[in-house]
């Protein structure tokens, strides 16, 4: 019986070690976390100074020109010619969209929203280039939806556009991964899944914009009936998303071809029913990188884009437009605040963003 006390007594006294052991860990631990942080409050406040030799030696230079990508179509087959599944690469395969993401990767280049660029809000990381990726005409492959899990959300098809910017999404998480989808009357052409998908959309981080109510040739439509169509097109995206949408206008078929038509005040601003819409930016299909938001000479209501396809380096392909960009690219100073550029650009600076601007030999 005695022996028994004892080793009761024995294991009261190892239990009450251990309880005390934790307790003066937690405390420890909890002082610890407090002083750490306190440590790297100090470490990180000190702002970094950015010489005119860094900016020199980097390249910095914020009056360079920006490549807005146009996709329509990806699908999974073969290419009819390289990247290109039709003759015109306006359609481009799955493989191909893989290896532009991962080209435009590797050459420094990361990617930030079209609403941004019109807006002159670039923090793209100092050192790197901004650009930005648009899909016309909403076709089922930019993001095809196969159901909805049982949590309600869209499962993504694995052989759609969307699926392969998710997985660069995780491959790179500092890519910053997004686009810009101009769609028309017909959404995604997916009646059942068309609205999650929209929202989807927004809520992960991409953009929605208008190509008009049934892809119509602007050129061809008597201007007061212009507001039937752009109008209705900001209508119904409203009606899904609220305010959400992107206030920018894709061209279908690239029309008006000429920027004094008669057409683009009422592409830019008109009604629809009881709707009063401002377009704040409008996308032709071009052919060359676009110049910078802060630059002089660029025009958002008539913006160029380059045409996503193969053409062996010719007519303004990947090839030939990245050549182009090797010359006179955005390069970031990572400071979504200020301008910086060379002092020969002072002269083509647009500053109506009223951001610093800073000038280098």
């Amino acid at each position: 019986m005695i022996a028994y006390n004892e080793s009761r007594w024995v294991i009261a006294v190892k239990y009450l070690k251990i309880f005390i052991f934790l307790i003066i860990m937690i405390f420890s631990f909890f002082f610890m976390a407090k002083l750490d942080i306190s440590e790297v409050k100090e470490t990180v406040l000190p702002k970094i100074i950015l010489t005119d030799e860094d900016y020199k030696r980097d390249m910095i230079d914020e009056l360079g020109n920006i490549p807005i990508m146009m996709y329509h179509g990806i699908v999974n087959k073969e290419g009819t010619y390289q990247g290109n599944y039709d003759k015109d690469g306006y359609t481009r395969t799955l493989s191909a969209f893989r290896n532009d993401l991962e080209m435009y990767y590797q050459k420094g280049y990361r990617m930030i929203k079209l609403d941004d660029y019109i807006h002159g809000r670039i923090d793209t990381e100092y050192g790197y280039s901004p650009i930005i990726l648009t899909f016309d005409d909403g076709d089922d492959n930019n993001i095809l939806v196969d159901g909805i899990d049982d949590n309600g959300d869209i499962i993504i098809n694995k052989y759609s556009a969307v699926y392969v910017l998710e997985e660069f999404k995780k491959k790179y998480p500092d890519y910053n991964v997004t686009a810009t989808f101009f769609v028309t009357d017909s959404l995604f052409n997916q009646a059942e899944y068309d609205e999650k998908i929209v929202k989807w959309l927004i809520e992960h981080g991409y953009s929605i914009g208008n190509h008009t109510k049934h892809h119509d040739n602007l050129s061809k439509i008597d201007n007061d009936k212009i507001g039937n169509t752009v109008g209705y097109m900001y209508s119904k995206l409203n009606s899904i998303i609220g305010d959400n949408y992107s206030k920018i206008v894709a061209l279908p078929f690239g029309a008006p071809y000429n920027r004094d038509s008669d057409k683009f005040p009422y592409i830019i601003d008109s009604k629809y029913k009881e709707i009063t819409y401002h377009t704040d930016a409008i996308l032709r299909v071009g052919w060359e990188p676009e110049f910078s938001p802060f630059n002089k000479k660029v025009d958002m209501t008539y913006l160029k884009r380059c045409r996503a396809y193969d053409n062996d380096g010719k007519d303004f392909d990947i090839e030939y437009v990245f050549r182009m960009l090797d010359k006179n690219r955005y390069i970031s100073d990572g400071n979504k605040d200020t301008i910086v550029s060379t002092k020969s650009k002072s002269d083509m600076i647009n500053n109506s963003y009223n951001l610093e601007v800073i000038l280098y030999e």
